[in-house]
């Protein structure tokens, strides 16, 4: 006898099967992308936190080390400018004598780091004073604040060195008016400029420029070094302190990509004796 049965599957069967399966499909990719996207998500996060830790720390190092009442801040709060210094002492006020022209200056306790200062025994003047591949420079009682005999950027107390030893600087001659009343001095090497590009999210670094005595703001520079990438918004602020307070810079980045978004605050405390 024959059997008329056909064996296989009804579109009802199929059509459910293929629903289930569709389903099942869903739920694993669910499963599997959304632990990959948490992690894709918390490492762009961690990238953006580095980018803005790392750039914070580089620029409160550098403001470290700025000379007393060097540092400016420009108008909208995005770039900010200091004098870099790779020494300082105290001299022996018996031998730097201000009422004339004086061209040596003795420490009372030799440089540690001597070996660091560059000299030029053939400088003749303070024009190319801190910058690259330039003799350092001597500077004595910097107020800053636009005053012409006590502010760096005018160059009114700032030397080019000519020879160094433990016991003697000697550098171009020069006419300081003012002295020191803690007797110190320091050496600076060159300019630095932290500045924020909004407009194409970037932060970089200028330094050995000219110095610019540009009614005591920051000059306009293209960038020498770059330093952060995704930079959304920066804001720099000083508060200069007093003779018996230390000055403080407030430091604000934020840092953006794919809709992530950190913003970082650092306060760095300068000490502005000078």
């Amino acid at each position: 006898m024959r059997n008329n049965h056909n064996c296989g599957f009804t579109l009802v069967e199929l059509i459910t099967v293929m629903v289930i399966t569709g389903i099942i499909s869903m739920l694993v990719v669910n499963i599997i992308t959304t632990p990959m996207k948490s992690f894709s998500d918390m490492k762009r996060r961690a990238e953006l936190v580095d980018i803005a830790e790392l750039t914070l720390h580089r620029m409160s190092r550098a403001i470290h080390h700025a000379l007393p009442n060097s540092i400016r801040i420009s108008t909208d709060t995005r770039t900010i400018e200091l004098i870099h210094t790779i020494a300082g002492g105290r001299y022996d006020k018996n031998t730097f004598d201000i009422t004339h022209a004086t061209s040596f200056i003795d420490p009372l306790k030799p440089l540690s780091n001597l070996s660091d200062i560059s000299v030029d025994a053939g400088e003749t003047d303070n024009t190319r004073c801190a910058r690259l591949n330039e003799a350092n420079c001597l500077v004595v009682y910097n107020l800053g604040n636009g005053i012409s005999d006590a502010d760096a950027y005018r160059g009114g107390n700032i030397s080019a060195l000519k020879t160094k030893s433990a016991g003697q600087l000697t550098f171009v001659d020069h006419h300081f008016t003012l002295n020191s009343p803690q007797q110190r001095f320091m050496i600076i090497d060159k300019a630095q400029m932290f500045s924020c590009n909004l407009g194409t999210g970037k932060l970089w670094l200028s330094e050995n420029y000219d110095f610019s005595d540009t009614d005591n703001d920051p000059p306009v520079l293209s960038g020498d070094h770059l330093l952060a990438n995704h930079i959304s918004n920066c804001r720099f602020t000083y508060n200069p302190g007093t003779l018996t307070r230390p000055a403080l810079v407030t430091l604000q980045i934020e840092v953006s990509d794919q809709g992530e978004r950190v913003s970082l605050l650092q306060q760095v405390f300068v000490e502005n004796q000078p």
